[in-house]
């Protein structure tokens, strides 16, 4: 299969998980949706464990940081997420996302003591002048509630980006997606606790048809499937050409939001999303030219 189609269908199921959450933490409370979403992939992930015989191997600082990065990926960058995109839109939030290569790339050359080159220091720039024009332009308008609404959705970019960089050592040492497995199952028993107090008293049976196919969605959809997709790719693409296809989420959100949410989009909102995903091209491009 061609791994360009297969991008195409990732960044469709990755910018489709922006309007599922934004639309079901507006019925669902963030803990229990993090709980359900976490609860269901983990079965699926335990299974596999199970059929492929998948061991653990990990031990000493492996250990201690395989449970940094369960923390990463699940109390904080989950969590944090549907938190905060109950509060924004996402649009938005696809917008904050299409920041993470170049946090990536920025905190790898720092904890690799790798050379910040020009080009780079220039894209980060724009990328994060981008997103500033956004939310102050959001924030004057909408109010403090939207802007908690991007603070938390940072706070999960920023915790993905640890995850991504402090975890590759163990990647490169464990594979993919054993790390990628283990990492999910720690971090979704580190929030049991906070997920089985949320549901004390909370009505699961009465949630509706449509309100189970969203948290399914995010749970295989994303959790799941998108991953699949995105290490098929990584397997036929270098790194950095697929980093950069995929920074066309903030527009397909967008234009997803615009069809199936009747969410606006404004001129000042077009020239931020364009100064951010310049910024982040700028900066893989660099990237590429130095693995040509």
């Amino acid at each position: 299969m061609n791994p360009y189609i297969v991008l195409v269908f990732q960044i469709l199921l990755s910018s489709g998980t922006y309007i599922i959450a934004n639309a079901a933490t507006q019925t669902i409370p963030p803990a229990n949706l993090t709980f359900l979403r976490t609860l269901i992939s983990g079965v699926v992930y335990v299974l596999y464990m199970i059929y492929a015989g998948m061991p653990f191997k990990y031990k000493g600082r492996e250990l201690t940081l395989l449970l940094v990065l369960g923390f990463l990926a699940v109390p904080i960058n989950q969590f944090a997420f549907l938190y905060g995109i109950k509060f924004t839109t996402a649009t938005e939030a696809a917008l904050l996302y299409a920041t993470t290569p170049v946090l990536v790339l920025l905190v790898s050359r720092a904890y690799l003591k790798e050379k910040i080159t020009p080009s780079k220091i220039i894209g980060t720039v724009l990328a994060f002048s981008g997103v500033a024009v956004i939310v102050l332009e959001k924030g004057a308008h909408i109010g403090i509630s939207h802007l908690k609404g991007d603070f938390f959705v940072f706070m999960a970019v920023i915790s993905w980006t640890l995850y991504t960089t402090l975890g590759r050592k163990l990647v490169l040492g464990h594979g993919v997606l054993n790390t990628t497995i283990f990492t999910a199952l720690i971090g979704s028993l580190m929030f049991a606790p906070i997920g089985i107090w949320s549901s004390i008293g909370y009505g699961y049976l009465s949630l509706s048809g449509g309100q189970w196919m969203e948290v399914f969605y995010l749970a295989l959809g994303t959790s799941i499937a998108g991953y699949v997709l995105w290490y098929f790719a990584l397997s036929k693409i270098e790194a950095s050409k697929v980093a950069v296809f995929t920074n066309g989420q903030p527009v397909t959100t967008a234009i997803l939001a615009y069809i199936f949410l009747g969410q606006g989009i404004s001129l000042t909102f077009a020239l931020g999303a364009l100064v951010t995903i310049g910024g982040v091209v700028i900066t893989q491009l660099d990237v590429q030219r130095k693995r040509v």
